[in-house]
C-alpha cells in the first residue's frame, strides 16, 4: 500500500495512511483518525489502573484494530498485557498491523477475520475486549460477552451520537431498543442509552456490568465497564435500568415505561469516582485533570445535569452557582458534558428555589 506515513503517538511509531493525503479518514484504505489520540491515551491510563486492581498479564483483544495503534500502545505503555490479540477483516489492515508490530518490537496474535467470528472463537479467553468501531458498537457486543472472562473489562466507543441522543428516533429504537426524544441534557441521555444497552446485552449472557468510566468527547461516547458473571448479578444489574419523564425542566425517573417516557436507560453511576482518582495518579497531565473532573462529577449520585440558563438570569458565573449550592449544603460539581452545565444533589424545583433566594 502506497501513501503511508511514519507517525508517532504515545510511545509508538507506526505506519498509517498519510493524514495529509487522506484528510477524511473514512476514505483511506485503512482507518486512522488522529483526533482519537486522546481517546487512546485515556484508554491506556484506564487499562493501567484496571491492571493494578486485577493484576497484570491480561489477555487483551482488539477485534477492530485497523492500524493496530491502540493495541500496540497498550503493550508498550502499560504493564497489563500478557497476550495481545489484534484483528481486522481488511487484508490491507491485517498486513499493516504486522508491519507496525515489527516496527515496535511487539508480539501479538494477529487475525484477518470477521470480528464477531473471532470473538466467539475466543470464548472465555479474554480479560479485556476493546470495541472501537466506526459507528455503532451494537453489532459486536453480544460476541464480546462470549469472549470475556468473569471480572473482565469491556471498553466500547460509539460514534453514532446522533442516534444515541435522539435525533433519529426510529433508528434508536431499531438499533438500541429505546424510545428517545431530543432533550436539553441530551449528552447524558446518550451515555445512559449506551450503558443501558450494554447492561441488557450483558444480562442476556448472565453478566452484570459495573461502569468504571463513561464520557463524551467531540464526536463519540466512550465507556469501560467491569463485567461480573452470574445470573443473580445480572438480574441485579438490570435493576439499574429505568425511564426518564421530562417536563419544563423537571426530570423524574421511573422503573416503568409511561407515555412520553425516554428509555430504558442506565440510571445508576456513570463511573467509579474512586477508581478514576486512582487512575489519575498515573495518567499524563491533561488526562489526569480530566479524570479528576469526572471523579468530582461521578460523586453526584443523582442522574442528569442542569444547564445554567435553566434557572433564569442569575447574574452569577457557573463557579459562583456551584459555590452557592455547596454553601447551602448541596453538593454540586461541573460536568464535562457541557461548559454551561452542573450536576447537583437536588432536583430542579429545589435548585430553582435555592438560587432564586440565595
Amino acid at each position: 500500500m502506497s501513501r503511508l506515513a511514519l507517525l508517532e503517538e504515545g510511545a509508538a511509531k507506526f505506519l498509517a495512511p498519510d493524514p495529509q493525503i487522506y484528510r477524511d479518514p473514512t476514505k483511506a484504505p485503512v482507518f486512522y483518525n488522529r483526533l482519537m489520540e486522546r481517546n487512546r491515551t485515556t484508554s491506556v491510563a484506564i487499562l493501567s489502573a484496571y491492571a493494578e486492581r486485577r493484576g497484570g498479564d491480561l489477555d487483551v483483544c482488539e477485534p477492530l484494530s485497523a492500524t493496530g495503534i491502540r493495541g500496540i500502545r497498550y503493550a508498550l505503555e502499560t504493564k497489563a498485557v500478557g497476550k495481545l490479540i489484534l484483528n481486522d477483516i481488511s487484508k490491507i489492515a491485517y498486513e499493516l498491523i504486522i508491519k507496525n508490530l515489527e516496527i515496535n518490537g511487539i508480539k501479538a496474535d494477529v487475525y484477518n477475520d470477521d470480528a464477531n467470528i473471532l470473538l466467539r472463537r475466543l470464548e472465555k479467553k479474554c480479560d479485556v475486549v476493546d470495541i472501537d468501531p466506526f459507528g455503532s458498537p451494537a453489532p459486536y457486543l453480544e460476541s464480546a460477552f462470549v469472549a470475556l472472562r468473569d471480572g473482565g473489562l469491556l471498553c466500547v466507543t460509539a460514534t453514532d451520537i446522533a442516534v444515541l441522543v435522539g435525533r433519529y428516533r426510529d433508528k434508536a429504537l431499531r438499533r438500541y431498543g429505546v424510545f428517545l426524544r431530543k432533550l436539553p441534557f441530551y449528552v447524558e441521555v446518550g451515555l445512559r442509552v449506551l450503558l443501558g444497552y450494554i447492561a441488557r446485552v450483558a444480562a442476556a449472557s448472565d453478566f452484570a456490568i459495573r461502569p468504571l468510566i463513561a464520557y463524551w468527547e467531540r464526536h463519540y461516547f466512550r465507556s469501560c465497564v467491569e463485567v461480573v458473571e452470574g445470573a443473580r448479578d445480572a438480574a441485579d444489574s438490570l435493576r439499574n435500568l429505568g425511564y426518564l419523564l421530562y417536563s419544563r425542566g423537571y426530570r423524574r425517573t421511573s422503573k416503568y415505561a409511561a407515555e412520553g417516557a425516554v428509555g430504558p436507560l442506565w440510571l445508576s453511576e456513570l463511573g467509579d469516582a474512586e477508581f478514576l482518582s486512582s487512575a489519575a495518579s498515573g495518567a499524563p497531565g491533561d488526562v489526569a485533570d480530566f479524570f479528576e473532573l469526572l471523579s468530582a462529577e461521578y460523586a453526584v449520585e443523582r442522574p442528569w445535569y442542569y444547564l445554567y440558563h435553566e434557572f433564569g438570569d442569575l447574574e452569577l458565573s457557573l463557579e459562583e452557582v456551584i459555590r452557592a449550592l455547596r454553601g447551602r449544603g448541596i453538593y454540586a460539581a461541573p460536568t464535562h458534558m457541557s461548559p454551561q452545565g452542573l450536576k447537583a444533589e437536588a432536583d430542579y424545583g429545589e435548585l430553582r428555589l435555592l438560587l432564586r433566594f440565595r
